[in-house]
């Protein structure tokens, strides 16, 4: 089964470029189904607000299960937000059953400690090692450009058991190889994988900003305006980001926000093959 084969696992020895794909609850099954390319795993987004953890028939777990019948790899994101410990234990529990063992752990948008059972993630990264051992690949988040602090959180993380880091979407890749020098540092010596947003117009960028509040250069707006004036793709814009993460940092794999545009990131992928 397709489901039981750990994310780190999977990155490895995948040549020069391989990608997995981040798509919400709400992607098309028939989209999925039309990829003519072929992503090592698809994540998909965990919304606690919406479903409040009342039971495990919830639309990200539906889509999950879908995506492991269809022999599609699955990291399924998970936050404290609204967690339980009765909850997760059953949750635990039905993905060990079905085979799937990759979890990205975040805390969660609006995070409220007295509607969950755990404080941070380093609370439940210990309590999924105390219930299941080492059955789960357990990824947490980075942050290019972060805090001391928050480079002292990953440790933490790491050392109760995470197993990759995983980055929001960033378009410095100076910030990128700092961040991938600081972990070295203190010894945190997971996988790093890139987060990527495909953009094709500044609006789509604009909205992208706006949804994950982002920081993004003067620089980086100016290329894009340049770009829209002499009527290029932006997608070059990517292109050039993973060929230099490539050549500065040895990155191999990417992880695409794909906001469930997944022809979008289809073409761009298509283009960086040729």
């Amino acid at each position: 089964m397709a489901g039981t084969s750990k994310l780190t696992e999977l990155i490895q020895n995948k040549g020069n470029f391989s990608y997995s794909f981040e798509v919400t609850p709400d992607v098309s099954e028939e989209d999925i189904d039309n990829l003519r390319v072929e992503p090592l795993f698809f994540s998909v987004t965990w919304h606690a607000k919406t479903h409040q953890c009342k039971d495990l028939n919830i639309a990200p777990l539906k889509i999950a299960l879908k995506l492991n019948s269809k022999q599609k790899n699955v990291l399924l994101h998970l936050s404290c937000d609204m967690m339980k410990t009765t909850y997760l234990t059953d949750l635990l529990a039905m993905l060990q059953e079905n085979g799937i063992c990759n979890l990205f752990l975040v805390l969660g948008e609006g995070f409220d400690a007295s509607n969950s059972d755990f404080v941070n993630t380093t609370e439940m990264i210990k309590f999924i090692r105390e219930k299941t051992g080492q059955y789960f690949c357990i990824g947490i988040a980075g942050y290019p450009g972060c805090s001391d602090e928050k480079l002292k959180q990953i440790k933490e993380k790491v050392d109760a058991g995470a197993n990759f880091l995983l980055t929001q979407a960033f378009f410095d890749v100076d910030a990128f190889k700092n961040l991938k020098d600081s972990c070295e540092k203190m010894g945190v010596r997971v996988p790093l994988i890139p987060g990527v947003f495909s953009f094709e117009t500044p609006k789509q960028l604009d909205g992208f900003i706006n949804m994950c509040k982002i920081k993004v250069s003067e620089d980086l707006l100016k290329a894009v305006g340049d770009n829209e004036k002499m009527n290029r793709p932006c997608t070059d814009i990517i292109k050039q980001l993973i060929k230099q993460l490539n050549s500065i940092c040895n990155i191999t794999h990417y992880h695409f926000f794909t906001i469930n545009k997944l022809n979008d990131v289809q073409k761009l992928i298509e283009g960086i093959k040729e």
